[in-house]
């Protein structure tokens, strides 16, 4: 082994965000990496210090210089902590033992080890883990817990309301649960969550579309969009226990989930809803589980679907994933389920110089005010749009 990489350890930057949301404070209880005698309880009661903790919090980097240093690691041994070749921080061992990987790669999913984003997961997953105290340098995570503070502070606020989103894409829906839940509190925040994997739609993307809807559509001054890292912790159905840790940590009263929500394991017995949050003890925090919203042709409005008196056959669905397909096929999603700024938004950043002689089409289509002027892609999927909800002629 050479001599200078004895005393590092390798971690991705989703080790290091989840390191440094236990360094903020915003997995609480959880304040350092555990041992083994912890890991063992929390893996027997999923509870840590009398809370819910669905899965203990280790370090246990894969790779073979990982393995090599750490196996041979000794007590109160100083190794800095490496990430993109530069060093982020230091841990000071105060143990390192073996760990189950299966058992480990089933605590951290939930027990839902047949999917892509397990096999994900398990490829990270090292023989050892580490423990003892660390510090790390990550200044995203330390800069938005202390902007949402002053805010707090600010407004005096006291009834926070959260709301975990990866608006993608958001839609009418979204905005009339937004609305509707801003009426019961002093300030929302809205958890953007944040993939290190690509994606469809880039994260600046949607943060751009969802600070446009807030602006222009919701009491901006009563909403803070707040990005949250989607690190290899909030996988399988572990994600709806820890979202909640982690809302409350931030300062939220109030966690708002739908319905529909993956992982929240929704079951009626005797009329009565059960979800994964049955299991949630000792974190202060009241969940809301708003039922989904749809489109009633009858009621000619959104309504919610434990209210509306009309069947299903009369509903017009709100599904996101469905959404999405149009945009991946640039089809421009009817206005009805989401506006046409955002669509026109998505289409002209995914497609860009999709049109070979844009000037042209729009001129020969669209309504002008009879004066040449250079037009954008956005613009043109607008007006587009506003053709398409044009009366047909008789």
């Amino acid at each position: 082994m050479v001599s200078q990489e004895k005393n590092k350890i390798y971690i991705d930057k989703e080790a290091l965000s989840a390191l440094s949301l236990v360094q903020e404070g915003l997995l609480y209880p959880a304040t350092t990496l555990m041992g083994q005698k912890e890991m063992e309880s929390v893996d027997k009661m999923g509870i840590y210090k009398d809370q819910t903790f669905p899965c203990p919090f280790l370090l246990c980097p894969n790779g073979k210089r990982n393995l090599q240093v750490l196996s041979k690691t000794q007590k109160n041994e100083v190794l800095d902590i490496v990430c993109e070749n530069k060093i982020v921080g230091n841990i000071k061992a105060k143990e390192v033992f073996k760990i189950d990987k299966f058992q480990r790669l089933e605590k951290l999913m939930g027990g839902d080890l047949f999917t892509k984003e397990a096999e994900i997961v398990r490829e990270r997953l090292g023989d050892y883990a580490i423990s003892g105290d660390y510090n790390v340098i990550f200044e995203d995570i330390k800069e938005t817990k202390k902007s949402l503070e002053e805010k707090i502070k600010l407004y005096n606020a006291k009834k926070i309301t959260g709301v975990m989103m990866s608006a993608k894409p958001i839609h009418r829906a979204h905005e009339r649960m937004l609305r509707e839940e801003l009426k019961d509190c002093d300030l929302m925040v809205i958890f953007l969550l944040k993939p290190y994997r690509n994606d469809f739609m880039p994260y600046s993307l949607r943060e751009k579309i969802l600070q446009y809807i807030v602006n222009n559509f919701l009491i901006k001054d009563k909403v803070c969009i707040i990005p949250l890292d989607d690190t290899y912790l909030f996988a399988g159905q572990n994600k709806m226990l820890l979202h909640s840790i982690v809302a409350k940590n931030y300062g939220c009263t109030k966690l708002v989930v739908g319905q529909n929500s993956p992982n929240l394991s929704i079951y009626y017995t005797e009329k009565t809803r059960h979800s994964i949050f049955d299991n949630l003890q000792g974190v202060d925090i009241k969940i809301k589980i708003v039922s989904e919203y749809v489109y009633c042709e009858l009621c000619k409005t959104l309504v919610s679907q434990s209210t509306c008196p009309h069947g299903n056959h009369h509903h017009t669905n709100y599904n996101s994933e469905s959404i999405l397909e149009l945009l991946k096929l640039g089809i421009l999603p009817p206005s009805m389920l989401m506006r046409e700024e955002i669509s026109a938004m998505i289409l002209s950043t995914l497609y860009p110089n999709r049109f070979s002689n844009l000037e042209k089409l729009y001129y020969d289509i669209v309504p002008s005010e009879g004066i040449l002027k250079s037009k954008s892609e956005e613009e043109f999927y607008i007006k587009l749009m506003q053709l398409y909800q044009n009366p047909s002629l008789v």
